[in-house]
């Protein structure tokens, strides 16, 4: 008699997980489910196949378990675990498209605003307020179709956020929403400064982004340019799943520590060489010479291009002795 309720227990977790792990679109019928998408995922190139986020899955299981699985619980499966369902997994390849065309989108943006930029420089060289003036005379932005496509996509990266956030365990503690997070906010940034009216502090960061001469100041240009980098960081939301992605992490992982010794020996043979070039080459009047090193830095980073055996050809050696020891500095970058 006391075996009973075990076996009974044991029975109903065998269903339970039986039920999780199955494949959702036998269980559903009558309903959009794109199962057909799990069965391609299942014959694409091993290192592109999405694998089961079983962080996610065992989750479900225990509450699942404990009966007492929520519709907070199905929507956390859905949108953190992308092989739990075909429309999942849709919705996935969905929300990495459109991120891609996030990317594509801001670098038509920069192309359209920069050629505008370079007729008005054309036409009125750097004369800052007539440039001004004449980038106020055109559509405004918030009148472009951009505009309103990147309203959209920030609507819906802001609301895939937002059910994120309300669905996840512990929101705060988990990395990808701080991804999803630090990628939204150039979106939001970039609206912003083509929403505001001219005068306002995030239009003069706009036209600073592009202007150069007088009115150029790097700072708000940089800012924004630095925040638009981050943009990119929305592509790991699904290949953090793909196969090839894992062992890569894997392997880099396991690899941490041997790296360190060819590392060490790198910075130390950059130091030591970049030294010697900056003794062999320094000069007070170099200008005179051609592109010299002036300081140790320069010298360094010579060092480090030569090595890694990128040449960009800005600064280079001048003396026999400095031309002696690039030699010995480009066999060794190259062994």
């Amino acid at each position: 008699g006391a075996a009973e309720p075990s076996q009974s227990r044991s029975a109903n977790a065998h269903s339970t997980a039986s039920i999780i792990f199955s494949e959702p679109s036998h269980r559903r019928h009558g309903r959009l489910n794109f199962h057909w998408v799990l069965r391609l995922n299942q014959r694409a190139v091993p290192a592109l196949r999405v694998l089961t986020n079983w962080k996610v899955e065992t989750y479900i299981q225990e509450r699942r378990a404990a009966g007492c699985v929520s519709s907070r619980d199905r929507l956390y499966r859905f949108l953190a675990s992308p092989t739990s369902s075909g429309n999942a997994l849709m919705f996935a390849l969905l929300i990495l498209a459109v991120s891609f065309a996030s990317i594509i989108t801001f670098g038509v943006e920069s192309h359209q605003h920069s050629k505008q930029v370079s007729s008005a420089l054309e036409l009125y060289g750097e004369n800052a307020t007539a440039i001004e003036e004449h980038l106020g005379s055109l559509t405004p932005p918030y009148e472009e179709p951009l505009f309103a496509w990147n309203c959209v996509l920030a609507a819906m990266f802001t609301a895939e956020l937002a059910l994120r956030l309300a669905t996840y365990p512990t929101p705060l503690r988990d990395s990808e929403l701080w991804v999803d997070a630090l990628a939204l906010l150039p979106l939001i940034l970039r609206i912003a400064c083509a929403s505001t009216p001219e005068g306002d502090l995030f239009y003069e960061s706009a036209l600073e982004m592009y202007l150069p001469g007088q009115y150029y100041q790097p700072a708000g240009g940089t800012f924004l340019h630095l925040n638009a980098a981050f943009s990119s960081l929305r592509l790991l939301k699904l290949t953090r799943h793909m196969l090839g992605c894992r062992i890569l992490g894997q392997t880099l992982t396991e690899s941490f520590t041997a790296l360190l010794i060819p590392t060490y020996f790198l910075f130390m043979l950059v130091t030591l060489f970049g030294t010697l070039l900056f003794a062999l080459e320094y000069d007070p009047y170099a200008e005179r010479d051609g592109p010299r090193v002036l300081d140790i830095p320069t010298a360094w980073y010579l060092i480090l291009v030569t090595m890694a055996t990128v040449g960009y050809g800005d600064f280079s050696p001048q003396t026999a002795g400095g031309r002696i020891l690039m030699g010995f500095v480009m066999i060794s970058g190259l062994t």
